[in-house]
């Protein structure tokens, strides 16, 4: 797989919250019951000299005596003619504090995986920045493939394959080898940084991140020689490959 490198930062974006009073205020009904209560004084004794009083006045057509009040502000009226007056012009009951939105949960820290030294790229897998260039270059996935594929072998032309009774003991990619392919693949990512337009900015700034994750002395130690190691036991494959084939020859 091709070296990965890359820069970009994004800024992270955080959420301020109102606190909200849990007091919420009374309702209409007990605003008015607490105000009578406060403005009516107290009664005084009767005399026994003082005539008792007679019902209150209506308090819509300010004539007739009142039977009932209304069941909103009290207000005492007569008739149900009153009483449609009244509602007609009622002031509206006071609407009660809306309820304060719940605070949003915080969100949940990804737990840290442990790193894995038989991995030393596996601070990538997980990259928001490297994520976030994947996002900005839709097509750089595909572009990391094509220099890939370009440190493979050669496909074989079925049409040019020579028949198998005379291919015994002959390598059918003889001509390739892993030199080669890591060769042509180098190749590929020069040609790729060197596009016009944006194919070539998304490989140089895939490029430059890779390096910047990379950065850490310790991260590049144990990279290469995870590496190192990697291509040795190729080479031993490969060694072993050719052996076991120059046996079937004899």
């Amino acid at each position: 797989m091709v070296s990965p490198d890359l820069l970009i930062n994004e800024s992270d974006q955080g959420i301020q919250t109102e606190s909200v009073s849990p007091r919420t205020a009374a309702t209409g009904e007990e605003a008015v019951l607490l105000r009578l209560e406060q403005a009516t004084p107290e009664a005084e004794p009767a005399k026994s000299d003082s005539k008792p009083k007679g019902p209150a006045t209506c308090g819509v057509c300010e004539a007739a005596a009142s039977k009932y009040k209304c069941s909103r502000c009290y207000l005492p009226y007569c008739s149900v003619a009153c009483n449609k007056a009244h509602q007609e012009n009622h002031p509206p009951d006071p609407k009660p504090d809306p309820k304060p939105d719940p605070l949003p949960e915080p969100p949940s820290e990804r737990p840290v995986q442990p790193a894995d030294p038989i991995n030393p790229f596996q601070a990538l897998d997980n990259s928001e920045k490297l994520a976030w260039l994947f996002r900005k270059y839709t097509n750089l996935p595909q572009q990391l493939l094509d220099i890939h594929s370009a440190t493979q072998p050669p496909p074989e032309d079925s049409s040019k394959q020579i028949p198998s009774s005379l291919m015994q003991g002959i390598s059918g990619r003889s001509n390739w080898s892993h030199e080669k392919g890591i060769s042509s693949g180098k190749a590929a990512l020069r040609r790729a940084r060197q596009l016009p337009g944006e194919a070539g900015e998304a490989i140089r700034e895939y490029c430059a991140l890779i390096s910047l994750l990379l950065s850490d002395e310790e991260a590049k130690d144990s990279a290469r020689a995870v590496l190192q190691q990697r291509l040795a036991q190729q080479d031993a494959d490969m060694i072993r490959q050719l052996m076991e084939e120059e046996k079937g020859r004899r």
